[in-house]
This record gives C-alpha cells, structure tokens and sequence, in this order.
C-alpha cells in the first residue's frame, strides 16, 4: 500500500505524472473555481451553506491527500523515519500541501473578516503544486536561474533609471506641481509608469525642461522594456536548443 501511494503520488524524485496525481489536480482546479465564483456576491450570496459544504469537502480531500504523503514518503531516503518526515513536512511542496487544505478547514463560518478572505486566497497556492509536473514552468524556472546575473543587472539598471527619472522631474517640476512633483517619492510613480510604457496620464509635465525630459525618458523606457525582454529570449533559445539536443540523442 505504502508502494502504490509513493508511486501513484508522485513522491519519488523526478516522477511522472501518474492517474492518481491527475484527479488530484482536477480536484486542485475545481477548488480554484469555487473560490472565483464565491468572491461574487452576486452568487455566493444565499448560497453561503453550499460553497461552506463545498469548502469542507476539499479539505477533507485534501487533508486525506496529506496524510498519504506523510505515510508514504519514508520510501524516500530522503524523508526516511521521524526526522525524515519531520524534514518533508517543512519542505516547500509539503507546505503548499498544508495550505491547500488548512484554510478550508479553517473557515467555519460565512464571516467576511480580512483573515478570512486572506485564507481563502490562500488556497490558490494549491496552484503551486502542478508546478512539480509543469514542463513549461520548469523550463521558465530553469532560464530564470540561468539568467539571474543578467536579470539582475537589467533590474538594478531599471530602478536607477527610474530613480535618476524622478529626481530631474522633482527638480524640473516641483515648483510648478508641487501636488504630482513636490517630493522624490510623488515623482517615483510618474517615472515608474512612464518608464513602464503604461502612462495614465494623471500626472503630466507643463515645463519646457518638464517636457524635454519627458521625451528622453520615454525613448529609454523601449530600453528599459526591451533589455529583460531580450534576456528572457536569448535563455528561452538556448533552454529549447538543448532540449531538441537532448532528444535528438
């Protein structure tokens, strides 16, 4: 029995995604659907005991879930014996594990406090537990980890521009508006969406200087874009190479 669930759970280490696995993750689904379709008052309202109902019988589901993992991932060299299972249960997947299940558990009530709403979206980090059999979300993690040291740079490049935006216009504009440009921090958000190429346009320069440098920032700001961008490919291009590589072999 013990066998069966390690395997059909997809406990070992680089496992498939097995029958078992696949009616969990409907069931991880479905759980996320209910949680959109109870955040609409005009459903969820007069129908607060049948998503309670509902919320109680995924968390049984899942707390079953939970404590066949915890049974069966001693297979696991791992995780063997009592401080071997006390590992897994503070190891990420078990966590997000626990959240899938504790916030149903935890809602009793239809109240509407702030702590409650924060545990029901809580439950959308069950969504994390497909990640395990998500090739494309590895492959993105993959060239993230890859293309750190360059993302990083493009990162801290983008918020000294920012910075370095904010400052010119606090001092081309300040006098002028001191309500959008009176401080650094009110400039922040106007270099931030223009640098972003979202521009609301609720804040808008009225100097000569003010408009000057707005033109300059808005042609860095297609760098600024242009540079994670181009990163993100460039990994995306070798990650797929070497994929077809290895397949080809």
């Amino acid at each position: 029995m013990k066998e069966y669930l390690y395997k059909q759970l997809s406990i070992a280490p680089n496992s498939k995604l097995t029958n078992l696995s696949r009616v969990i993750y409907i069931f991880i689904l479905l759980s996320i659907i209910t949680i959109v379709l109870e955040s609409e008052p005009s459903i969820s309202f007069g129908n607060e005991s049948t998503f309670l109902t509902i919320n109680y019988i995924f968390g049984f589901i899942f707390l079953i879930e939970y404590i066949c993992r915890l049974y069966a991932v001693g297979l696991n060299p791992e995780y063997s014996g009592f401080a071997g299972r006390i590992k897994y249960i503070f190891s990420f997947y078990a966590i997000i594990d626990l959240i899938s299940f504790a916030p149903f558990l935890l809602i009793p009530t239809a109240s509407e406090s702030f702590l409650l709403r924060v545990f029901r979206v809580l439950r959308l980090f069950s969504l994390l537990k497909t990640s395990k059999h998500a090739t494309g979300l590895i492959l993105i993690g993959n060239v993230i980890r890859d293309k750190l040291y360059e993302l990083m740079f493009a990162i801290m490049l983008t918020f000294g521009i920012i910075f370095i935006s904010a400052v010119c216009l606090y001092l081309a504009e300040g006098e002028i508006q001191p309500e959008a440009f009176g401080s650094i921090p009110r400039s922040l958000w106007w270099a931030t969406v223009t640098l972003t190429t979202i521009g609301y346009g609720d804040m808008v320069p009225v100097t000569a200087i003010g408009k000057i440098l707005t033109i300059l920032i808005t042609v860095a700001s297609i760098g600024i874009v242009a540079i994670p961008t181009g990163i993100l490919a460039a990994g995306f291009s070798e990650a797929l190479s070497e994929l077809k590589k290895g397949k080809d072999k």
